[in-house]
């Protein structure tokens, strides 16, 4: 199973609530060069896990214009960024066992994205991401982390 963990674009400071932030122009800018990468490693998509506020929404909006469409699009309260670590990973298992070769994309926010990583392939710790950057992991039996892009960095 490959599971790709992206936190969201960068996003405005302000807003009437933290969800309702949106992407800035930068942010968009580095979704795109994301997507393009994102675009040559993923000839399928089965599983993309969303979190609901509207700067991660926007994020996929964004990366669904280059990437594959996906069989099931799952939004997840649990992926907010206080979110819960714990019911996450344990849906990323549950649809491991369900299809073994399954790709998945999971677009959320920061503290979360390095925990599911952390809790996915504990010798990877969790790792600090930028904006619109993507850890890909390989969940066999030693649960590798494969790398970490950042889109500074592409």
């Amino acid at each position: 199973m490959q599971v790709f963990i992206m936190r969201h674009g960068e996003a405005e400071m302000f807003a009437n609530t933290d969800s309702e932030r949106a992407l800035n122009q930068a942010g968009l800018q580095e979704v795109g060069k994301m997507a393009a990468y994102l675009a040559s490693k993923l000839t399928k998509l089965d599983y993309v896990l969303l979190s609901p506020y509207l700067r991660a929404q926007q994020t996929w909006q964004c990366l669904a214009e280059y990437l594959p469409e996906p069989s099931r699009l799952i939004e997840m309260e649990e992926l907010t960024p206080s979110g819960d670590e714990a019911a996450v990973i344990g849906l990323i298992h549950e649809l491991g066992i369900e299809q073994p070769t399954a790709t998945v994309l999971v677009v959320s926010h920061l503290p979360l994205v390095g925990y599911l990583v952390g809790g996915l392939a504990a010798e990877a710790g969790a790792p600090l991401f930028s904006t619109a950057a993507v850890a890909e992991l390989s969940l066999t039996d030693s649960h590798d982390l494969v790398s970490l892009q950042h889109p500074i960095s592409l």
